[in-house]
């Protein structure tokens, strides 16, 4: 069986997502509540910069979209 690892954009992505639960539990610790809704919008935002900056891991023979 092949190993399988988390690639660096999908690694980044789900730091991002759990980066945004930590920050809406400190906010909700300081008073500051915001609906599922907006927290759901932010978690996006985040998913898609932190895949859009890091770059796909380049290995020989396998295709990375360019």
């Amino acid at each position: 069986m092949a190993s399988r690892t988390v690639g660096p954009v999908t690694g980044a992505a789900a730091g991002a997502a759990a980066l945004t639960t930590i920050i809406f539990w400190v906010l909700t610790g300081f008073g500051i509540d915001a609906p599922g809704e907006v927290q759901g919008a932010v978690t996006t935002l985040l998913v898609i910069i932190a895949g859009w900056l890091v770059p796909a891991k380049d290995e020989p023979g396998k295709h990375v979209a360019e």
